[in-house]
């Protein structure tokens, strides 16, 4: 059974406040123009720290699925025994229930170095970006909260052509695979990527 960290004020805010002085409010980065897959996950970066849900959704293909890693498929998020996590969500409910996690959370961390996600050819119209690192710290409320940390993802995308004729990509697939992360890792106790996201389905 995986462990569920719990965090206190403290710890938290030592993860979150990166070095930050008090009392001042982070600037939040600019968006990137999608033109690469690189750009798209580091907007998703920043719309999940500042809660910009259209930012996330305008990252994302109508047809986006995000896949549960098999090992969560049929189980529960911590603290809601009633919702069991299916093998993936559409779009809608994806963006749903990340949604919840921006109005409802107390503080909201994620990273996802982009370094390896590597560059398309230049003819490619799809894409796929493999074993991805991914953090999502979320708390509950001051002293309670749950981190994803050190696991792996992989991410698909497609190229499309705006109105502007501007070629851009954007999200077409995500696959959690952060449970697996920590059976690989021991010691490297945490709840996984879907695990979190489903305490806000």
């Amino acid at each position: 059974m995986k462990k569920v960290i719990i965090f206190t004020i403290a710890a938290a805010m030592l993860l979150l406040a990166c070095g930050e002085e008090e009392g001042v409010t982070p600037r939040v980065p600019d968006r990137l123009e999608p033109t690469s897959p690189a750009a798209v996950l580091k907007n998703v970066e920043i719309a999940f720290n500042s809660r910009d849900i259209n930012l996330l959704k305008a990252m994302l293909s109508e047809n986006f699925v995000f896949y549960f890693d098999p090992r969560d498929v049929g189980q529960s998020p911590p603290g809601k025994p009633e919702y069991k996590i299916p093998e993936s969500w559409s779009y809608v409910e994806f963006w749903n229930a990340v949604g919840n996690m921006f109005g409802q959370a107390y503080s909201i961390s994620l990273s996802i170095p982009t370094n390896r996600v590597g560059t398309p050819g230049e003819n490619e119209t799809n894409y796929k970006a493999e074993n991805i690192s991914i953090s999502l710290l979320v708390m509950i409320d001051e002293l309670n909260g749950f981190i994803a940390d050190g696991g792996y993802c992989n991410f698909a995308f497609e190229k499309y052509t705006t109105k502007e004729d501007k070629k851009y990509w954007r999200l077409t697939g995500w696959w959690d695979r952060t449970s697996q992360s920590f059976d690989e890792h021991p010691g490297a106790g945490g709840v996984s990527l879907g695990e979190i996201l489903a305490l806000f389905n």
